[in-house]
Formats: structure tokens, C-alpha cells, sequence
């Protein structure tokens, strides 16, 4: 392939232009190289960094309250990359970074650090999360949420077992927040006006439906059988329901949506109710998607024609790329694209 520069002039270009930090650290966690992106966000422009430690001298980035090791130090002990964690910087930046270990001859030689500045989207975030707020009950919810992790892994199809690769320590919370970001673009696009729908009960559906989940603890880089190591998802979903029905006086109709929110439709009890089936269906879209998002970062663009939702996702795992298309009313999924 023509570059029309020399490979190296084309790669050196591409570290001092790009808008990512890179960062190389060794394994003393001292800092050998910064682009220029690095050393504008880290405020080190006019600082000599080389050869100084990450954390002691720099003081780059903040290790997250509550952590017994740095990031850095986790990938040195796991050999193993941990992605798109969000740490703040000693300049009160929000950055999402990846840690990536690099080897040469099988040792391990140095880490690659690379972050994005993800501040301005952080500070929307608190706005939602404000706004989310007011909307929950209690300060009981809140915290059942903000206090329920989500992990990241991967999927080793022959074995069956995940690798964990991140911990998103508020997770339920973000993906409740995700669940009622997606309605609300299906709601303009006019899936609340679909007979059958009612908007206000699937937002309380939302809220409360893994109000009853209880999690694991697991570490990065530990490999489990995921059908082992955490609960039957119809489990956390009739805690939920009693929950919500006991405690919340939730209305049967959104009892019965949680209750129920894990079963496949050949599962359903013959008292399920076949008026609830659009909302039940459009709920886990929405539930399935959000935790995508919530804990792999995929993207997903929507549409909505009378009562079909069309879903184009973009994913790592390639399997779930594509475009398809959920008739509310009759369950029918078919792919597109």
C-alpha cells in the first residue's frame, strides 16, 4: 500500500497529531515517553517527566478510592490489558484509559497507557445522574444501585469461561441511567405511541428491576464459568418484584414485568397477561442493550416504524454486529443487515 510518506514519518505523525494520550511507563512504573496529546492534558508540558514515576513523582493519575493497587500495577502482576476504565487526573481531568502490557520474547517489558478526555462527557453525566435522582424513591435505591458492580469480560467460546477484564463498581446504577437513555430516544422516535405501551410503568420497571440483584465478587484477570459464578437472572428478578411490590407498592403491571424480565416467552405462566407482551418485549430490547453498553461500550442506533423497532449495533464481539428488526406485537425478530 502507497502511504505516500515513509511508514515511519506516517506513524510518528500519527502519535504527535492524534487527540488519544500515549504513554509508555516501564516496569518501574517510571514514564519514558508522552505525546503531545499526554502532555497537554496531564498539564506537563513544561515538565521534565522522563524517568520519573508514574504515581510518586508525577502523580498522574489518581488511583481510584477504594483500590488496594494501582491499574498500572494490576497489569504488571496479570500481564493481562484492562480497557476503558475511568480514573481522574491530578489536574481534576476525567480520562478513560486503557493499560496494555507490551512483551518482547515472552517478558514483559513495559506498559502501554492510553487515554481519552472524557470530562465534558462526565460532566453531562453528573446532570443525568442529578436528574435520575430525583426521580428514584429513596436514598435506599440509590445506593442499592450505585452499590451493585458490573464486569467487563471476554468470551472464550470452546471453554465456556470469561475472563474479567474490568469493574464498573457502580454499574447497576449506569445501567439503569443506560436503560432509561434508550427508552427516551425510543420515546421521540414514537414507541410510546404504540398501543400497549405505557411509558410511565416501563420507567418504573426500569428503576426497580434489578433492585433484587446480588453479585459476586470477583477481581480482573480471574477466570470463572459465568453459569457458576453468578446468579439465575429469574432469581434477582422475583427479589426484585417482591421488592418493588412490598416495599414500593408498585402497580401488577410493572410487578409482573420484573417478575418476569429473565424468562424466554415460552416461559411465561399462563396468567401473564398477553396485553403485556409489546411492553414486555420492548423492556428486553431495552434491558439487553443497556447492559451491552453498559459494560462493553457497544453502540446502537435505532428506529421506529409503528409498532417494529429496527436496531443497528456496532459490537466487538462480531457475532452481535449488524441491523435487525422486533415486531412489539407479534414477537417476530428478523435480521436485516
Amino acid at each position: 500500500m502507497n502511504l505516500l510518506i515513509p511508514e515511519s514519518e506516517f506513524l510518528s505523525q500519527i502519535v504527535k497529531y492524534t487527540e488519544e494520550a500515549i504513554i509508555l511507563v516501564d516496569v518501574n512504573f517510571c514514564v519514558q515517553y508522552m505525546n503531545n496529546t499526554a502532555k497537554r492534558m496531564l498539564d506537563v508540558e513544561n515538565e521534565d517527566y522522563e524517568n520519573k514515576h508514574f504515581y510518586n513523582d508525577l502523580e498522574l493519575v489518581r488511583v481510584a478510592q477504594g483500590r488496594s493497587m494501582s491499574i498500572i500495577e494490576e497489569v504488571l502482576q496479570t500481564g493481562k490489558a484492562i480497557r476503558h476504565v475511568f480514573r481522574q487526573t491530578k489536574n481534576d481531568r476525567h480520562v478513560s484509559m486503557n493499560v496494555i502490557p507490551l512483551f518482547e520474547d515472552g517478558e514483559q517489558k513495559a506498559i502501554l497507557v492510553t487515554a481519552l478526555d472524557v470530562t465534558d462527557y462526565m460532566e453531562m453525566e453528573k446532570e443525568l445522574d442529578l436528574a435520575f435522582a430525583l426521580t428514584l424513591p429513596n436514598s435506599k435505591i440509590e445506593y442499592k444501585l450505585k452499590s451493585t458492580v458490573e464486569y467487563q469480560d471476554i468470551y472464550d467460546r470452546d471453554s465456556g469461561q470469561i475472563t474479567i477484564t474490568g469493574i464498573i463498581e457502580d454499574g447497576g446504577y449506569r445501567h439503569v441511567v443506560n436503560c432509561l437513555k434508550i427508552f427516551s430516544i425510543l420515546s421521540a422516535r414514537g414507541v410510546t405511541k404504540v398501543i400497549g405501551i405505557n411509558k410511565d410503568e416501563l420507567v418504573q420497571a426500569f428503576i426497580f428491576h434489578d433492585i433484587g440483584k446480588s453479585q459476586p465478587i470477583l477481581h480482573v484477570g480471574d477466570v470463572v464459568n459465568p453459569k457458576e459464578a453468578f446468579e439465575d437472572g429469574r432469581l434477582h428478578a422475583y427479589r426484585g418484584a417482591e421488592i418493588a411490590k412490598a416495599f414500593y407498592h408498585q402497580s401488577d403491571i410493572v410487578v409482573d414485568i420484573i417478575q418476569y424480565h429473565h424468562h424466554s416467552e415460552h416461559e411465561l405462566p399462563e396468567s401473564f397477561s398477553w396485553r403485556l407482551l409489546p411492553m414486555f418485549r420492548l423492556f428486553q430490547l431495552v434491558d439487553g442493550l443497556s447492559a451491552a453498553i453498559t459494560r462493553g461500550g457497544v453502540k446502537v442506533e435505532f428506529s421506529v416504524f409503528d409498532c417494529k423497532v429496527q436496531v443497528t449495533e456496532t459490537n466487538h464481539r462480531p457475532q452481535y454486529n449488524g441491523t435487525w428488526q422486533i415486531d412489539l406485537y407479534t414477537g417476530e425478530r428478523k435480521r436485516l443487515l
